[in-house]
């Protein structure tokens, strides 16, 4: 009975267009990923947001006192905006560049025809996405995804930074949407009513920019890596790649792509929070990390904040020169340790669910003509 409805769910899930079909699989893919490593998540963004000194073996202690003041669930404080955005943000990005492998490898395989046709002893060519086709289509693919879902993460940085409270209502996930566009975060979280002109549309894409530089190399070499690396596998053994060598593709893929665009996620993290939502005092979450690492360093954070006014909301080239006159050059590159832990999990985590998922929710010919063309038999591994 239980074979019998699988199988049904399975039909009627492939009678869906292949597009929605990878797009829910990207999706699925990126919420398990991202709900694994959310406790991470969260303190990386406070030490972002302060100028507290990150030390990888400080984070359990960290986590220890989140969970003593504001309960185990706090760890997981903004994971429920987080899958309301990871859930587009994944599925359209596999979506986009599942869509543009299949385009690119359906062009090969025409230009090789049309080549056996003027020379039938033409060799094959080395099957796949090059390395340049798949860092474009992964560009593309983090581009499309971060324009269409940037209000949501915008808003997730700013409820992670914010202390739950127990005794008292909690800001809302609609809450801090409503006031991004309609005036300040911070108004809300005063319950003041401010007579400051609204902010509009473009409050809603606080920070984009820094968000857009970095997810062209972070997104375009995640997937660029990755594709290349299970190339290479599925030529040099004539089979598909196991699912502990998807682990280990994405592992390096994540570990190269994060490690390049840490720098412009401190600083996008910077700007969707400073001045926005309270990065010090009752409502901020960031005193469980200590003191901040110098009282030069503090006032640089206050002369920004100061600087804020709903037309006026700190620069990217403000937010890098205070960051910069704080904590260095080691100031982009703070929690990058713990990035280098959580980062490969997330990624593998997340590539291999999709290609698990992807198979299952795919036709033979769709799975057949996704793999490299190859002289020997394809085994299809577990």
């Amino acid at each position: 009975m239980m074979d019998q409805r699988t199988d049904w769910m399975r039909d009627e899930i492939l009678k869906l267009p292949k597009e929605l079909r990878n797009g829910m699989a990207g999706g699925l893919a990126g919420m398990v990923a991202k709900s694994f490593v959310a406790p991470f998540d969260r303190i990386k963004i406070l030490y972002q947001i302060s100028s507290a000194e990150f030390h990888i073996h400080k984070v359990p202690g960290v986590a220890y006192r989140i969970v003593q003041t504001e309960g185990l669930s706090a760890l997981w404080k903004g994971n429920t905006a987080t899958m309301i955005r990871v859930f587009p943000y994944s599925g359209i990005q596999f979506m986009v560049f599942d869509r543009c492998k299949t385009y690119l490898l359906r062009e090969q395989e025409m230009r090789y025809a049309q080549r056996k046709i003027v020379d039938p002893n033409a060799e094959n060519p080395k099957w796949g996405l090059s390395p340049i086709e798949s860092l474009f289509s992964g560009m593309l693919a983090g581009a499309v995804s971060v324009c269409v879902t940037y209000p949501l993460d915008l808003t997730r940085a700013q409820l992670a930074v914010l202390r739950r409270k127990v005794d008292a209502p909690n800001v809302k996930f609609f809450d801090v949407i409503g006031t991004n566009y309609s005036n300040r975060v911070s108004a809300c979280l005063n319950h003041e009513s401010s007579s400051v002109p609204s902010v509009g549309f473009p409050g809603l894409f606080r920070g984009i920019t820094p968000t857009m530089l970095g997810i062209l190399p972070y997104s375009g070499f995640a997937y660029a890596v990755n594709e290349q690396a299970k190339r290479e596998i599925q030529n040099m053994t004539g089979r598909d790649v196991t699912t502990m060598e998807r682990m280990q593709c994405g592992a390096l893929s994540g570990l190269i792509a994060q490690t390049m665009a840490y720098p412009l996620e401190v600083t996008r993290r910077r700007m969707q929070t400073i001045g926005i939502v309270a990065t010090s005092g009752k409502d901020a979450a960031v005193d469980v990390l200590g003191k901040s690492s110098t009282r030069a360093g503090a006032e640089a954070v206050e002369a920004v904040i100061r600087a804020v006014t709903p037309k006026h909301p700190p620069s990217m080239l403000a937010i890098v020169k205070e960051l910069y006159s704080e904590q260095g050059i080691g100031g982009f590159y703070k929690g990058v340790s713990l990035n280098w832990f959580k980062g490969p999990i997330a990624f593998s985590m997340s590539f291999t669910v999709f290609d698990t998922i992807q198979r299952k929710v795919s036709t033979d010919d769709e799975n057949r003509a996704r793999l490299p063309k190859r002289n020997t038999p394809v085994v299809e591994q577990p």
